[in-house]
């Protein structure tokens, strides 16, 4: 299954005065999938024929590519340094 959204926290320090500041966004990743599905739709036949020409078997390719957006979900990315920290999880 793709996943359906992401959540952001952001988490940053003021110099002077100390502060700890925290945002959290929440992200609906089923939003760009409506998105992009029209244009997959039209680039799918396309990539098919490609694949012919290049004789890659297309079958593969979009098995490859469900495999891939699958393997997304629960994947956590997490950036610190001294003054700041980005967190992205995907779920």
């Amino acid at each position: 299954m793709i996943p359906w959204g992401a959540s952001i926290q952001l988490q940053w320090r003021n110099g002077r005065t100390r502060q700890e500041h925290r945002l959290w966004l929440w992200v609906p990743l089923f939003a760009i999938w409506l998105v992009l599905l029209p244009m997959v739709l039209i680039l799918f036949p396309l990539v098919a024929l490609g694949c012919v020409f290049v004789r890659v078997d297309a079958v593969e390719l979009y098995g490859t590519a469900w495999r891939i957006l699958s393997s997304l979900r629960h994947t956590l990315v997490d950036v610190r340094n001294d003054a700041m920290r980005v967190r992205v999880s995907v779920a």
